[in-house]
């Protein structure tokens, strides 16, 4: 029997709650709130939360049973045409083919100060739009009128779900300043909840239990009341900066009625990943084959190997599938029509490609995750996994492959699919915990062979080799342009040089690193000074300016993958100087061996050579090391940026 249910024959009282008075009033908008030129403690602010107010409970009556209310009301400061995009709330409905949320009690209005007076425009119906958003939302957008730089925006409105097992998580922080916000959950006594804190704020929640004189029971209310809470701000190398706003997630556990069977609702990973492998979508489409024997065998005959034959169906599956760029962690209109179509999601993608693959021998299986737009689940939950690919044991450990990607490759996935772990699925529905961030480190190596003129300019070759990681997404970035424009956009980079004789080799075999070379002339590439020449001796390639600014990181610094980068120079210098001064040969690393540093240069026969590189052992560093990565890239950036210096003999 369903929850809804038990509630619904157990109880035919009504349930009514007192809403908490409010701290803020709709419409009590001051003077000084809509005077108010920036936030006081963060004067980068495009816009500001002034009150950010929830409160979700259950009611209950004899039509509908029970039900989940949600009650929003939210003001907020426009500081700068940039914070017009809050001029737009997004209200997220979900919904099934049976039942959905519903919006009412909607109003909104904005403030302006016009000669001297507060103006209120209301939101009107206009303003309001709705929309089928995909198959399991609907979406409501409020569109805030007369909205202008210095305007006050209020809004509030009540969600009514079905879904009382399921409630959205409590978000305690926004991409701007929140000035005041008070939150509260209100649980029937006889349900049983897990509250999960994530983020860095101290939150100090109050629980308290009160009294249900109608029904006879204790409500279980959790307040938070926070002030200041500063802005979540995105920073480099963050795979998703939801893993680490503050908030908290509330879980059904169980409940239990006096009287009643005890109901446990709590799931497991292992009662998710059945749930998922025994779905119509899933499981079934594993076992159909046929669609793709003859054509699949036809490519494998004489392929002997395990890895000849798994890479050949990887790029047989790419060759006659494309992906739609719809996520799915099953099928969407299932895998024969998805083959005949030559079209499908992810799912209908490699759950194919896992099909393929057992065909051909090997010990395949399908591999559920969390892409990294879904976030880093921390508790099981069926939205948990949006994703599918294909894994094959190795040991003790999985050989991964994804083939909605045209240059993926073996063990070189897409960065989405790069979120710490995904779960493989045995036939007998069990499952495996497969770590999915890649252990080989991509590899840049540039080759620079160069000459200076007597005028000051720079002439010569630039040759690159890129692999892994670094391989797929410089194919990636060459497919989606023309070559016209790929060259200019790496004039662009490269500090205005100018480039000719380009090529780029074994772009279409992702199983090859990928390689491209030029002719390059810069005409401003030393510094002619008197009768001194001085330049870097990397030249366009050093690097100017560190990607972590911040003082203080609270986040783990994710690169998606290990990687080096490496840098062999050799530079002829112009007949009649000699050395004056060359940067010290250098190395220092990052503590525990997670990163290092290189710089080597010498000189002889007017020959200057160089040899240097930046290692990064892991993809993923804890924020306990960010002083320490910061200081590591100022040294970088200070030993890239010295000089070598020539002068007249």
């Amino acid at each position: 029997m369903s929850l809804k249910k038990v509630i619904t024959f157990q109880f035919i009282l009504f349930f009514s709650f007192c809403i908490n008075a409010q701290n803020y009033e709709f419409g009590e908008v001051s003077k000084e709130e809509l005077l108010e030129e920036a936030y006081a403690t963060d004067s980068s602010a495009v816009a500001a939360y002034l009150y950010k107010y929830r409160k979700t409970y259950y009611i209950y009556n004899s039509n509908a049973g029970l039900s989940l209310v949600t009650e929003i009301h939210e003001r907020v400061k426009i500081y700068s045409n940039e914070g017009f995009s809050y001029a737009t709330k997004v209200v997220n409905l979900s919904r099934s083919s049976s039942d959905s949320e519903s919006i009412s009690k909607v109003k909104g209005s904005t403030y302006t100060m016009e000669n001297g007076k507060v103006v209120e425009s209301k939101l009107e119906k206009d303003g309001i739009f709705k929309s089928e958003y995909s198959k399991s939302l609907n979406q409501v957008k409020l569109t805030m009128p007369n909205v202008k730089v210095g305007s006050v925006l209020e809004y509030r409105y009540k969600i009514i779900s079905p879904y009382i097992q399921s409630i959205d998580e409590f978000r305690f922080q926004e991409e701007v300043p929140i000035k005041k916000l008070k939150a509260s959950m209100s649980i029937f006594d006889y349900f049983k909840f897990n509250q999960r804190q994530k983020g860095f704020l101290l939150l100090n929640p109050q629980t308290k239990r009160e009294m249900n004189t109608q029904v006879g029971t204790h409500d279980v209310v959790t307040t938070y009341n926070l002030k200041n809470i500063p802005a979540l701000k995105d920073e480099s190398f963050v795979s998703n900066i939801d893993n680490y706003r503050s908030g908290v997630n509330f879980e059904i556990v169980s409940l239990q009625i006096p009287g009643q069977i005890f109901e446990n609702y709590a799931q497991s990973w292992e009662d998710v990943v059945k749930t998922i492998y025994e779905s119509n979508s899933f499981g079934s489409e594993l076992n159909k084959k046929n669609y793709f024997e003859e054509e699949l065998d036809a490519e494998l005959d004489g392929i002997a190997g395990d890895d000849a034959r798994m890479e050949k169906v990887l790029e047989f599956v790419k060759r006659k599938i494309k992906w739609n760029k719809k996520q799915g962690v099953g099928t969407d209109e299932g895998v024969k029509k998805a083959y005949k179509n030559h079209s499908g999601n992810s799912g209908d993608i490699n759950l194919i490609l896992v099909s393929a693959l057992k065909h051909a021998g090997l010990n395949a299986s399908p591999i559920i995750l969390s892409t990294r737009d879904n976030g880093v689940q921390l508790f099981p939950t069926l939205n948990g996994f949006n994703y599918v690919i294909a894994g094959i044991k190795d040991g003790d450990k999985y050989k991964v492959l994804d083939a909605t990607e045209d240059y993926s490759a073996v063990n070189v996935l897409p960065l989405r699919d790069l979120n710490w772990f995904g779960r493989a699925i045995n036939e007998d529905g069990t499952a495996q915990l497969v770590d999915l961030m890649p252990k080989n480190r991509s590899l840049e190596t540039t080759m620079l062979e160069l000459k200076i003129n007597d005028d000051g300019s720079v002439e010569g070759s630039n040759k690159q080799r890129f692999s892994e990681h670094y391989a797929m997404l410089l194919r990636e970035k060459y497919k989606a342009s023309t070559e016209e424009k790929y060259i200019e956009d790496l004039e662009k980079q490269y500090s205005g040089i100018e480039i000719s004789d380009f090529n780029i080799a074994d772009n279409d075999e992702p199983v090859k690193p990928l390689s491209q070379s030029f002719e390059l002339y810069w005409e401003d590439g030393v510094e002619d000074v008197g009768d001194k020449l001085y330049f870097s001796p990397l030249f366009y390639l050093a690097t100017d300016e560190s990607p972590f600014k911040s003082k203080k990181r609270e986040f783990p610094i994710d690169f998606g993958y290990p990687w080096e980068d490496r840098f062999l120079v050799k530079i002829k210098c112009p007949e009649g100087y000699k050395v004056e001064s060359l940067p010290e040969n250098t190395r220092f690393a990052l503590p525990n061996g997670i990163g290092s540093f290189m710089f080597k240069i010498s000189f002889a026969e007017n020959v200057l050579q160089l040899s240097s590189s930046i290692t990064m052992k892991n993809a993923l560093i804890k924020s306990e090391y960010y002083d320490a990565l910061r200081e590591f890239y100022r040294q970088i950036i200070e030993k890239q940026a010295e000089k070598v210096v020539l002068s007249k003999v």
